[in-house]
């Protein structure tokens, strides 16, 4: 509604017409009113509630960092903030810039995926931006690293809802849970690692929490990992007998299966090197798996011996092929071992393994290995100026 003063100051310019024109202009322009918001552990959709239809042509997006800007033009808003629960998103906002353009950001903990779309009204329900956040990394250049440093995942195996291997078998109150020996292993190797500052330990999981395999994976692939060390503790009903430490590598006819998991990867990572990174092509899952398999088998060499020097030579089995489907020693880009600390089914092992000092040797023999693996990387890769 124009007040008397507009219509006074439009008759004394001479565009009470171009006046008119704008005001209804403007009250056709779509407003937006609200921010909603769902998510799950694949997706966070975040959804803008408008007066009217939006264009697409109107609508423009780019990614910068961990923040995705939206431009908006031809609607308006009022200023708009909404906080998110959500392991994608952490916050959303409208921001008006004038009358006919605003602009949304939303703040990601990370550079993800994401989908751009518009629902039309229908059903009670008004015309929507709807901006779909997605799990999947967005392709970005590893930053290259100085020649000595190097990154090493440790996957503590199991956590929260599964607890690995139990003791007493089938017990709804086990005494025993592998879950357990596993984690305090893993955080003794990341201690005994810090006092390497040429390296650098990322864990899957620091307390007891379930983590996917596919995760544990992306974890290693979005670090650009040198290498990824699965620690475990075997159990075999049938074989009490069985005892020992043992040190998997993935066989040739697993690495044989692996680019359908590398498909999945390459959907959010890149596979790295020393010195770039690149998107993953049919030919370089070929080479990468080939390159994967040979440093796995070296990884796995290294700390064996180093497990037969800090631990009775005798608990140590040495190297066998993992022949079943294990996807965290298949991912190609980066060599991957899994270790059993020993069989829950064997008295002496069991005992062995709820002990502190055990969990410490095993611990050392997996940290020592991990250093000389890395320094025979660092003599063949570079050369001293």
């Amino acid at each position: 509604m124009l007040n008397r003063r507009d219509i006074l100051k439009a008759l004394a310019g001479g565009s009470l017409f171009a006046f008119l024109e704008e005001a209804e202009a403007k009250k056709r322009t779509p407003i937006i009113r609200k921010i909603r918001c769902s998510s799950n552990e694949e997706r966070t959709r975040i959804v803008f509630d408008c007066t009217g239809k939006v264009e697409r042509k109107d609508i423009e997006t780019k990614l910068k960092g961990n923040t995705l800007w939206l431009t908006v033009r031809n609607v308006r808003a009022n200023h708009l903030v909404r906080k998110l629960r959500s392991s994608l998103v952490s916050r959303a906002e409208v921001i008006p810039i004038n009358s006919r353009l605003v602009r949304i950001k939303i703040l990601m903990k990370d550079p993800h995926k994401f989908k751009v779309f518009a629902l039309r009204a229908c059903r009670g329900k008004p015309f929507r931006i709807v901006v779909d956040v997605l799990s999947d990394f967005m392709i970005t250049e590893c930053e290259t690293r100085k020649p000595k440093k190097r990154i090493v995942v440790i996957d503590p195996g199991h956590g929260g809802k599964d607890p690995g291997a139990v003791w007493p078998i089938n017990s709804y109150h086990p005494r025993i849970k592998e879950k357990d020996i596993t984690l305090s292993i893993a955080l003794r190797v990341r201690r005994i690692l810090k006092e390497y500052p040429n390296i650098e330990v990322i864990m899957t999981r620091t307390r007891d929490v379930y983590v996917p395999l596919l995760k544990r994976a992306e974890i290693a692939a979005k670090a650009c990992a040198d290498a990824f060390v699965s620690i475990h503790a075997d159990s075999m009903p049938n074989f009490p007998d069985w005892s020992g430490v043992t040190v998997f590598k993935a066989s040739p006819g697993l690495f044989a299966k692996a680019q359908l998991v590398a498909k999945k990867v390459a959907q959010k990572v890149r596979l790295c090197n020393d010195v770039m990174c690149w998107s993953i092509s049919p030919l370089l899952i070929n080479m990468a798996t080939t390159v994967t398999f040979v440093e796995s088998a070296r990884l796995a060499e290294t700390i064996v011996e180093s497990l037969k020097a800090h631990v009775n030579e005798d608990l140590v089995n040495g190297i066998r092929d993992m022949r079943r489907n294990i996807l965290v020693l298949k991912t190609p880009g980066r060599p991957a071992i899994l270790i059993e600390s020993g069989f829950l089914t064997n008295p002496k092992d069991r005992k062995r393994l709820v002990q502190s000092w055990y969990q410490e040797e095993v611990a050392r023999g997996i940290a020592r290995g991990i250093v000389k693996y890395f320094e025979s990387l660092n003599t063949v890769a570079y050369v001293k100026e």
